[in-house]
């Protein structure tokens, strides 16, 4: 992949998943979550949106059967790793999403986001693939 190529980084779910096109400059041009039923329109909607020449998919909780919904896109799928990522996407939540008013009171360890945040996890996920693929450039 070349400089500015951009990732949809998906964070798979029971009922929803999060998902979030990120370049490799690490600006996240879209994100959201959304229902399953709604994956392969969504995903391909992005894919053609943004020119998204690869999907990184996080291992967890129904990967499989989301990954063998979009084998029809024909684009590669890069599986990474989803350890640790929501407790990365909580700490990501508060810099989005500053705590204003009570919620300041809480310490950081005990404030737990007040909606979900699986398209922030995607983000950690395009964030770690990016980590690992050497400043944003990829061998083709």
């Amino acid at each position: 992949m070349k400089k500015n190529s951009k990732i949809l980084a998906i964070d798979p779910g029971r009922s929803k998943w999060g998902g979030a096109v990120v370049d490799s400059a690490r600006e996240i041009l879209e994100r959201g979550i959304y229902s399953l039923e709604s994956l392969y329109p969504t995903v391909e909607r992005m894919v053609k949106e943004h020119s998204i020449t690869l999907i990184v998919l996080g291992d967890g909780t129904n990967s499989k059967p989301v990954s063998e919904r979009l084998l029809k896109l024909d684009l590669p799928i890069h599986w990474i790793n989803e350890s640790g990522s929501t407790e990365e996407a909580k700490i990501l939540f508060d810099s989005f999403y500053p705590p204003s008013g009570l919620r300041k009171l809480i310490p950081k360890g005990l404030r737990y986001p007040n909606r979900d945040f699986d398209d922030l996890a995607a983000v950690v996920l395009a964030n770690r693939y990016w980590d690992t693929s050497g400043d944003g450039l990829l061998e083709s």
